[in-house]
């Protein structure tokens, strides 16, 4: 996600004015989830800062950090090690952060629980699973095996596992909690040799992994659009987002899908058009920006073209520079910004 993450938790990075992870927070709370822990690879003041004890959204949020990395299996195991040593040993959920998705988790654990299961994996089908882990799926939704990013023309099916997964308690005792090691590649492949009940969940669902800049610019534009249900109460569903604070120019022209974050300006006979634009973001009289992702504070001079291009916070863009697939952060701009006219 750099250049936007050398200042900004991947956690914190906005998602149509609200934090990634804001999002993933009011997605379990919609389906009943009030007790959250944030397993963390190392202490963020700035996650704290934001979430809190989770009293602003209706949840309970803990916070667990790794000395050492230990894997979605260690930490799972570390987190829900304690959790049953003070004695409580429900059903849990364990996400991915930095997925955004609509998936109906509450008809999830009601097939979990029905069928028996002691794993359940929310899978989404992809034109192209190599990237991922994919799944061979029986006619029952049993899942028979795991092939971790495997060749496209060697893929059992074009299903992968989404990163919604739910346990049962009693597995915990199968993973150590101290050590590094990823339920991916191993304990997950050992309960299907082993013929446990482990299901797959696939149903309709708008699902994406925000793991880069292309990624997040298009799940902000998809929000816009209303194309996330559950986000309808932050999507106006016009595929244009301008935020109350933001200026305007009556001669300017935003074109959806686009988003127009807090306190930004757009002067007079600028263009926005399929772009996002954090907060505080200055478009001068003139420019265009297109296909592109501005960070808080970037300044775009007048007649200035942006295109493809992912600016970091606080650039400045010179007047008349003409910017085709940049990548830009402060320490870079007087190497890579284009000069005026070029």
């Amino acid at each position: 996600m750099r250049p936007l993450t050398w200042r900004t938790a991947k956690a914190l990075v906005p998602v149509l004015g609200r934090p990634l992870l804001d999002h993933l927070i009011r997605h379990l709370k919609q389906h009943g989830f009030d007790h959250v822990t944030l397993a963390m690879t190392r202490l963020n003041p700035a996650i704290r800062d934001v979430f809190g004890d989770g009293a602003a959204l209706g949840v309970r949020i803990e916070y667990a950090y790794e000395d050492t990395p230990l894997g979605s299996g260690g930490a799972i195991a570390s987190i829900a090690s304690a959790w049953l040593r003070q004695g409580w040993s429900e059903t849990f959920a364990v996400l991915n952060g930095d997925v955004i998705t609509d998936l109906d988790t509450s008809q999830m654990l009601a097939e979990h629980r029905a069928k028996g299961a002691v794993l359940s994996l929310s899978l989404h089908q992809v034109e192209d699973p190599s990237p991922f882990g994919v799944v061979d799926l029986a006619s029952d939704g049993r899942i028979r095996r795991f092939v971790e990013k495997p060749r496209a023309e060697d893929a059992p099916s074009r299903l992968i596992n989404a990163g919604t997964w739910i346990f049962e308690p009693h597995l915990v005792e199968q993973m150590a909690p101290r050590s590094f090691h990823r339920v991916e590649d191993g304990l997950f492949p050992t309960l299907c040799e082993a013929g446990e009940a482990v299901f797959g969940f696939h149903r309709p669902a708008y699902w994406a992994d925000v793991g880069n800049p292309q990624a997040l610019l298009r799940v902000n534009l998809d929000m816009a659009s209303g194309l996330i249900p559950s986000a309808a109460e932050v999507a106006p569903g016009d595929g244009r987002h301008v935020h109350a604070t933001a200026r305007v120019h009556p001669q300017a022209r935003v074109t959806a899908p686009a988003v127009v974050g807090a306190h930004s300006r757009v002067g007079k006979g600028a263009q926005v058009r399929a772009s996002v634009l954090w907060d505080g973001v200055t478009i001068e009289e003139g420019a265009s920006i297109e296909n592109s992702i501005l960070a808080t504070g970037v300044r775009v001079g007048a007649g200035a073209h942006v295109q493809d291009s992912v600016i970091a916070h606080e650039v400045a863009v010179p007047p008349g520079a003409r910017l085709h697939g940049a990548v830009l952060d402060p320490a870079g701009q007087a190497a890579d910004a284009a000069a005026p006219g070029s």
